[in-house]
This record gives structure tokens, sequence and C-alpha cells, in this order.
């Protein structure tokens, strides 16, 4: 068809031209100022209709990358967590790790601290989210590299963090951290809390508080650590707990407790694994927090229990895996 009448309207949005409407016909002056008028009206909603689903594609599309980038971020944070570590006589070791999002604000780290020792810790960033997430990697990385070059009992060893950290100058970011050292040889188990809850020592049915305090991590400069050593048995289990056990909600907002969690421990049996006893925990809280319900915290754990064990073989360092 030969167009012998053309009307062009644009499309505009906000002095933006996005596109334009073209009409033809085949007979001689077809279109008159109505037309033109009609179809000016119509290329508005035309114009915020295209523009509309613009953004729409343009959102799934950051939306399908944010959730690229988010599950790569969540694995490389889940390969910095160890799963154990093996080659520490009498000692039988488990960690468990559930995050309220993608990412989590809490972490843990085992650390070979010389021959028969075992460094661990528990830390608890102010926050949730990316931001947490990262500066937890933060606090990973630097304890490992302190520990290169000066493996230093835990007290130290979070004076040296909390001066590293506030280096790195981020505001309003603190971590509430827990660092221990376990000697197989003494079976001593040496620790420091930087505002972290209480560990909780269970020893033939009987479930203790380990009382330290401390001034969580990133606040105030040259902070001085208290450490405690406590003299551990065959048979007694050491449990290091994120206040988001401890916090975990019902759906009537009734709050896990200390209670709840001293009551599980009470009742486990020299049979019962450090793994065991994980999973025991962190079955109570999902079940305390109902199906269906989101959990508001990171939740993280990690058990020790000392075993009978006739090696004496303290000359290795422990394998982290």
């Amino acid at each position: 068809m030969e167009a012998r009448s053309e009307l062009v309207v644009p499309l505009l949005m906000q002095d933006r031209l996005i596109g334009v409407l073209d009409l033809e016909s085949a007979v001689p002056h077809a279109f008159t100022l109505e037309h033109e008028r009609m179809l000016s009206t119509l290329g508005s909603y035309v114009a915020i209709a295209l523009e509309n689903a613009r953004l729409f594609e343009e959102a799934k599309e950051n939306e399908r990358r944010m959730r690229t980038e988010l599950d790569t971020a969540r694995e490389i944070q889940r390969q910095l967590l160890p799963t154990g570590a093996r080659g520490v006589p009498g000692l039988d070791l488990a960690a468990g790790y559930v995050p309220a999002r993608e990412l989590g604000g809490d972490f843990y780290d085992f650390l070979p601290y010389g021959q028969g020792r075992l460094g661990f810790m528990l830390g608890d960033v102010s926050g949730k989210g990316t931001a947490a997430a990262l500066y937890g990697s933060l606090a990973i990385g630097t304890v490992r590299e302190i520990v290169v070059d000066h493996a230093c009992e835990p007290a130290c060893m979070l004076a040296l963090l909390n001066q590293r950290l506030l280096g790195a100058r981020l505001d309003s970011r603190f971590i509430a951290m827990l660092f221990a050292v376990y000697d197989a040889s003494t079976r001593k188990l040496t620790l420091a809390n930087a505002g972290g809850p209480y560990p909780l020592l269970v020893r033939k049915g009987q479930v203790q508080a380990i009382c330290l305090e401390g001034v969580p991590l990133g606040l105030i400069p040259d902070t001085a650590y208290d450490e405690t050593t406590i003299d551990l048995r065959p048979g007694d289990v050491v449990v290091f707990a994120s206040d988001g056990i401890l916090e975990s909600e019902s759906p009537a907002q009734e709050e896990f407790g200390p209670e709840r969690l001293k009551e599980i421990l009470s009742a486990i049996s020299l049979r019962d694994s450090a793994r065991e006893i994980t999973e025991l925990i962190m079955a109570a809280t999902d079940g305390h927090g109902g199906a269906g319900i989101a959990p508001h915290d990171d939740r993280t754990l990690v058990v020790l229990r000392v075993i009978d064990d006739s090696s004496s073989d303290f000359s290795k360092l422990p394998i982290i895996y």
C-alpha cells in the first residue's frame, strides 16, 4: 500500500522521547486535528505503559543479577566457615550455622594453635545482611592473619582484634565474640569473652554458665579482656551459642531462652556426640519457632565434648576441614 497520508505522534516521558506512534493511510488528507488530539491523548497512555514495561523488565533483571550475586556470596561465606577439626586427641567437635537471611552476620572458626592445641571463636556482628557478613569475614581474615605470627592467649587475641577493627573505622559496627583455646595435653580450656552469651559447661547432667564478660569488639580503644581457664574432664561438654539460639521466638513471640537450652543439655547422655548435640539444639529451636516462621536472627553453635582417648601424641597441629 502506498501511503498518501501519515500522522506521527511522539511518545514522551518527562520530555524524553521513548518512541512514536505512526499512522499511515492510502487516502489523501485522511487525518484531521481531531485525529491528532485523540492520538496524542492515546500516546501519553502508551508511553506510560511502555515505560512501566521497561522498568519491570529492568527490575526483573536486577533481581536476577542480585540473586546470582547473593548465591555466590553465600557460597563464599559457607566456604570460609570450617566443618570441623581433627587431630586433637580426646576432643569431639561440631558446629552448626543457620543464617536468618541469604548472608549471615554470625561466624565461627577453628584455628591450629600449636602442637595439640586448637583455637576457636564464635562471633556475632551487629546488624544483618551483606554489611554484617562482610564485617564478619574481615574479622575471620584478621584473626587468621594474627595467628600466623602471634598465636597469643584468648584475652590478648581479643585485644589485638579490637584494635584492628577500630583501625578499619567502620562506624556503628561492633562484634560480640568468644575466643577460646583448648590444650589437649592438659585438657585445659582457656577462654575470653567480648560481649557474647556465656558459654555453658555440662558435667554429669549439671549445666553451669561460664560467667565471663567483656566489651564487644570495635567500640572502645585499648580495651583489656579477662580470661579464665577451666580443667575439663572426659564426658564434659562445652556449648558456645550465639544469641540467635537463645532469642529464637515462637509464634507467640516467646523466646527460646537459656532455661530451655539448659533443659536440653541436662538430658544428654555420654553416648551423644558433639554433632548429635548440635542437631538436637537446632531441631529444638526449629520446633520452638514453628513451621513457616522466618527466624529473625542467625543461629550458630560450637559444641565440644571431651572424650577418653589413649593417644598421647600431641606433637601434631590440628587439621581444619
